[in-house]
């Protein structure tokens, strides 16, 4: 009597155990069939996406940000001038002088004091339309999700600040949807970067080019670990200046001619 209990909870045990694996070869292949048929007509089930929240700093840094860093840059590689005049050409690029004199055994004179007052000066000059045009962006942006939008027009800057480089801009928004309303007296957007330490530690090397005739490199670089100045010397006596944050890999070079000694005298 046993023996047939045994062997009849064996053969229940069995069918239980192929029942179940039936149940998972058919859910496998439910799967299965369900993945073609999304890999089938995908491209006709229309996918609904959640409308975001627009964010106006987001949206107007990436548009702003690639042009702003691609046009330091480059006016960086020059002594901060788009055009410079009064400068040398060293590896293909104009660099101004900063500090000049043509004549020999006196020191140079400054050619620009406000280094980075220029610098700011040309760069809005560069991105006065692109960020006009990055307002409209985002004017667009916003008409396209439904609002109403009111955008008054009034200023934009560029400027350099200890850590990063700010874009102010002075355009009053005000954008309306249903019963929802915001309104934005400005944007301020801010890009990290080091570019301010550069211009000030130049403006104290031309100072010392100017009263000295010349600068010791090496102490600036004591003083700021991250922090790299290339001295490049030309043979009839002009000197291009390479500062280099190793950090951020920010450059800015200019050029100087200063306390120039007849060939025969120069000092190495």
């Amino acid at each position: 009597m046993r023996h047939k209990n045994y062997k009849h909870e064996v053969a229940e045990n069995f069918m239980r155990n192929e029942k179940g694996q039936v149940a998972i070869f058919v859910i496998v292949a439910l799967i299965i069939v369900a993945i073609i048929l999304i890999l089938l007509f995908y491209p006709k089930i229309p996918f609904i996406q959640p409308s975001a929240e627009v964010s106006p700093i987001s949206f107007l840094k990436s548009c702003t940000a690639p042009e702003i860093k691609m046009q330091v840059k480059e006016l960086a590689d020059k002594g901060g001038y788009r055009n410079p005049e009064g400068n040398l050409t060293y590896g293909g690029e104009a660099i101004k002088y900063l500090c000049y004199t043509a004549e020999n055994y006196k020191t140079c004179v400054v050619q620009q004091p406000l280094i980075k007052e220029n610098f700011e000066k040309e760069l809005n000059a560069i991105m006065k339309n692109k960020i006009s045009e990055c307002v409209d962006s985002l004017k667009q942006e916003y008409e396209k999700r439904g609002y109403d939008v009111s955008l008054s027009r009034s200023d934009a800057k560029v400027s350099f600040n200890p850590g990063n480089i700010l874009v102010s801009i002075s355009s009053p928004m005000t954008v309306k949807k249903e019963e929802s309303s915001k309104s934005f007296s400005g944007f301020n957007i801010e890009m990290e970067s080091q570019m301010y330490d550069l211009l000030m530690l130049s403006v104290s090397i031309v100072d010392y080019e100017a009263t000295y005739g010349d600068s010791e490199t090496t102490l600036y670089m004591q003083y700021y670990p991250d922090l790299k100045i290339e001295k490049i010397r030309l043979s009839e006596g002009s000197k291009i200046y390479r500062l280099t944050n190793v950090i951020t890999n920010e450059t800015f070079s200019f050029a100087s001619r200063s306390l120039v000694w007849p060939q025969g005298y120069g000092l190495e």
